[in-house]
């Protein structure tokens, strides 16, 4: 009873809060709430040594790791933060990559015995939560967390997203303050050394790609030049597809109220023909598909590639790399390109309102103190910690308002984000500050990337929730047929299947029962809506 009750109390706050959410304007998604260096009553820690939690405890994690650093509790960004809580995190060794990291996620569920928290997409999140292994937090959140209360309750777009179909909340969010996340990167002076002005369309496009190819941008007096490289794989080439008005960023899209799916649209065609044209002349790296980052560093620092797609930190973490042994190097961001069709420019690659969570497990020793350390990570002193590090060390107070130090801004070697990363900082769930996003990048790199966001098309909501019966079917039918659709996607860009085949592979698709996993995702579609 008492947790039907709160939820109808957060019920209730949506509503009212509907009409002030309507009033927001800007291209920005909503941020909640920026922290105030004041704390509020509720925010002050709850004993007297000024921690979170009377006892310390250890708080097993699991979490992708970052490669610029090993985690641990002795790194100046975390030590703070753990000696507040109280908390010594225990990190769990998880692969960096997406698809492994998801693959180890699954074998540590099916395994049984189960790390205290644990980060993963929104999906799996609510699956396990649904099955058990997650605890349901709504009760957590009303008993416990104030402050992640408060931004719930100012902000209803993140209660829809955190929200699964049975009404209760299995996962802390990480919240993002932006955007903008990936853009086409491009070596301005390349393009000043052959005197050519950035691409606007896919013609435009092409015929750069090609003077990169042919005209020796790089002075060496070799045609070693490979124009464009990528360490993203085939989501790596979007810029090159969605001028055709579809996009590598999700597997379905809404026309009209109905769900239908991307890779069987007539204008993928186009798109892969186009791609297919660039890879086949050279003008694509030719190991797309198995680059790593180092490897694509290296196209960078050999001074053999001139364009990437890649998130907009990059773009002055790759100037400060290449810069070491050419100062002059000049790189700029581009706007998405217009296609042939007249479709105006856009992309739905973004940083999502919700971008990961972290679930507590149901047999963690540890829930309530949990509840109450990420609590403590949505307090106004805790956003702090969690986007500015330690006070005096990597950032100051002016104004009443947060900045970096030296240490983070003028590191010799690495962008700011990369030195954060080194210094320890870590991507809990925690709410991202626009302050962050702004402070961490120079005035130049703030510009190109506000310049993307009018361009920012809603994607496919990322926070469906399935039931069982459902999840079976797309584990049968839309795991092979993701499969099958990976693998001639890559055929078609490198030529090894014709474009003419594409017919074919759209009724291989319709065979494989592409039909039945629309109509779950339809009535997912469709619950989500009614949340």
């Amino acid at each position: 009873m008492k947790k039907e009750r709160w939820m109808k109390g957060i019920t209730g706050v949506i509503l009212i809060s509907v009409t002030l959410v309507g009033c927001q304007t800007g291209g920005q998604e909503k941020a909640a709430t920026t922290p105030d260096a004041k704390a509020s009553e509720a925010n002050k820690p709850v004993n007297a040594n000024g921690k979170i939690l009377d006892k310390q405890i250890e708080v097993s994690v699991y979490m992708r790791p970052r490669p610029e650093s090993v985690e641990s509790n002795e790194l100046l960004w975390m030590k703070p933060i753990s000696e507040k809580t109280n908390v010594n995190f225990k990190w769990l060794k998880a692969p960096a990559d997406v698809n492994d990291y998801i693959e180890k996620f699954n074998l540590t569920l099916a395994g049984g015995t189960l790390p205290d928290l644990m980060e993963a997409p929104l999906d799996l999140l609510n699956k396990g939560g649904e099955n058990g292994v997650f605890e349901p937090l709504n009760k957590l959140i009303e008993q416990n967390m104030p402050n992640f209360k408060k931004i719930i309750e100012q902000n209803p777009a993140i209660l829809k997203d955190i929200k699964s179909d049975d009404g209760n909340i299995y996962f802390f969010p990480q919240i993002s303050a932006v955007k903008t996340i990936n853009l086409q990167i491009f070596r301005q002076d390349w393009l000043d050394n052959l005197g050519l002005k950035a691409p606007k369309t896919t013609e435009e496009m092409y015929q750069i790609l090609k003077a990169f190819k042919e005209k020796d941008p790089n002075g060496n007096g070799k045609n070693d030049e490979i124009p464009f490289t990528t360490r993203s794989k085939i989501k790596g080439l979007l810029p090159f597809i969605e001028p055709f008005g579809v996009s590598f960023e999700e597997d379905f899209y809404v026309d009209n109220g109905q769900v239908k799916y991307t890779f069987t649209d007539a204008k993928l065609k186009d798109a892969l023909e186009y791609t297919a044209r660039l890879y086949k002349e050279g003008l694509i790296d030719k190991e797309y598909i198995t680059n790593d980052q180092k490897i694509w560093e290296s196209r960078f620092t050999n001074e053999v590639s001139g364009a990437t797609f890649d998130s907009f930190p990059r773009l002055e973490a790759l100037e400060k790399l290449v810069g070491k042994a050419n100062p002059k190097v000049n790189l700029t961001g581009l706007t998405p390109l217009q296609g042939p069709s007249g479709i105006a420019p856009f992309t739905k690659s973004q940083q999502n309102l919700i971008k990961n969570g972290f679930g507590i497990s149901s047999k963690s020793k540890f829930k309530t103190e949990i509840a109450k350390i990420q609590d403590w990570f949505y307090s106004p002193e805790g956003q702090l910690a969690m986007n500015f590090g330690k006070l005096g060390e990597t950032y100051t107070m002016e104004n009443n308002e947060p900045k970096y130090t030296d240490l983070v801004m003028k590191d010799k070697n690495n962008a700011p984000l990369i030195k954060m990363y080194e210094l320890g900082h870590r991507e809990f769930a925690y709410q991202w500050d626009i302050r962050y996003e702004n402070a961490m990048v120079s005035p130049k790199l703030a510009q190109i990337r506000d310049s993307i966001t009018p361009f920012i098309k809603p994607k496919y909501p990322v926070a469906l929730s399935f039931k069982q019966q459902e999840r079976d079917v797309l584990n049968s039918k839309f795991t092979e047929i993701t499969t099958y659709k990976d693998e001639m996607m890559n055929k078609f860009i490198i030529g090894s299947e014709p474009i003419s085949k594409f017919d074919d592979y759209v009724k291989q698709i319709d065979k494989m029962g592409i039909d039945a996993v629309l109509k779950i995702q339809q009535a997912s579609y469709d619950r989500y809506l009614k949340r």
